[in-house]
Parts: structure tokens; C-alpha cells; sequence
């Protein structure tokens, strides 16, 4: 055979195969995706493919467990955003995190990491909850998504279920720095002496003094479009 001939057809092979892989990969659920978060209505992080997360354990018929964050480096700097996994209905709508009329804490998260992977602020739902928020079940302590588009697609595997979503989510979220795993001391003192003198009295809120005990708040909006296969529970 000829050798320019079996040369030219080894080469072919090769560029179809790269062209298959390109093709799955580009068809590969999770390559697409995308997210851009905002914070405080200033500073923007944007986030596509694999630097957008999504954890779940798993969808049934009517509802999935997850959770929709991103990952960006920015001057040094590593910015992870995280809702925290919830449980969503499968359709379009506007969901609260915990929801009205229940106990909890939001379990949405924003932290900041130097080049070591060292966490440098860990600002999260729960601590906002406890630093800034105005009643038992202030509604700026909740984590909000509004869904408008949950759409169920065909599964590339079985007992697997392929969903396409896109919305938006916010929340606020706190951070204060501990002191050997402890609250500052001035902090912790405040907060118990005020809730001795309220006994018999509604509850005190917030329930730490945030300027005393040195806390610092961000607000998180974010929008996202994402398709990802889930396990089929």
C-alpha cells in the first residue's frame, strides 16, 4: 500500500476521532453552564464549565437536592459561592430558604481563600442570622431563588435524569473573625448581659451586637444557567 496513502488515512482517523471528542465533550452536560455574581451591587465573578459547581443527591420525579455555586480567582484571591443544597420542586417559581414559617438558617455561603487555600473570610446565611438579622424569621436572612426554567431532559445514562435550569438566587450573608475558635470577648459579654436584662421581654435582636463584635456582611446576587445529569433516587 502506499505509504502516503496509509499516512493520509492514520491522519483522517485521528481528526475524526479529535473531532468526536470535541463534539462530546461540547455536548457534555456541565460544559455550558454558566454564573455571574454580584456583590454588594458592585464587584462581578463570572464562571463557566467546571468553575461552576452543582452537588445534589439526587432528583426524583418531582423534586431535586442541590446546590449551585461558582469558583473564581480574582488578584490572589479565590471567591467560592455557594447556595448550599436545597430542595427544589421541578418547576419554574420563586423559592425561600428556610422557608416562611419554619426554623432555620439560610446555608448559603461566600469565602474567601488566598493562593494556599487558606480561608480568609467565610462569610455565611447563619451567621447573618445571628450578627444582623431583626426578628426570628427576618426575610433578608433567607436565601431566595427564583427558577425560570426547570426543564427535564432525556437521560444520557440510565437511572440518571438530565435537568436544564436558569434563575437567579440572593441572600446576605456575615463574617466575624473568632479568636481561638471563640467569639471576642466584648462580643459574648454584650450579648449575654442584654439577654439577662430581657428577661420576661421579647427576644433582643439582633442577637449579637455586629459592631461589637467586629461583623462584616456582604450581599450576593447571582444568576445562573446550568444542565446537569442527576441520580435518579
Amino acid at each position: 500500500m502506499n505509504r502516503n496513502l496509509t499516512g493520509s488515512c492514520v491522519l483522517a482517523a485521528m481528526l475524526a476521532a479529535c473531532h468526536d471528542q470535541a463534539a462530546q465533550a461540547k455536548d457534555a452536560p456541565g460544559a455550558a453552564n454558566t454564573m455571574s455574581c454580584i456583590i454588594d451591587g458592585a464587584t462581578t465573578f463570572s464562571a463557566s464549565g467546571k468553575d461552576v459547581s452543582i452537588a445534589s443527591l439526587g432528583t426524583t420525579a418531582a423534586s431535586a437536592n442541590l446546590g449551585l455555586g461558582l469558583h473564581a480567582s480574582s488578584i490572589g484571591r479565590t471567591h467560592a459561592i455557594s447556595t448550599g443544597l436545597v430542595e427544589l420542586p421541578i418547576a419554574q417559581g420563586s423559592y425561600q430558604f428556610p422557608k416562611p414559617g419554619t426554623p432555620g438558617a439560610s446555608g448559603a455561603s461566600y469565602r474567601i481563600r488566598n493562593d494556599a487555600n487558606e480561608t480568609l473570610e467565610d462569610y455565611t446565611g447563619s451567621a447573618y442570622g445571628q450578627f444582623y438579622a431583626l426578628a426570628e424569621q427576618d426575610p433578608q436572612a433567607r436565601l431566595v431563588l427564583d427558577i425560570t426554567r426547570f426543564q427535564k431532559l432525556p437521560a444520557a445514562m440510565p437511572k440518571t435524569q438530565r435537568l436544564s435550569i436558569a434563575g437567579t438566587f440572593r441572600f446576605n450573608a456575615a463574617y466575624v473573625a473568632y479568636v481561638k475558635g471563640k467569639l471576642p470577648d466584648a462580643c459574648s459579654t454584650e450579648a449575654l448581659t442584654r439577654s439577662m436584662s430581657n428577661i420576661g421581654k421579647p427576644v433582643s435582636y439582633p442577637r449579637y451586637n455586629p459592631d461589637i463584635c467586629g461583623a462584616k456582611r456582604h450581599r450576593v446576587e447571582c444568576k445562573f444557567d446550568v444542565t446537569q445529569d442527576l441520580m435518579l433516587l
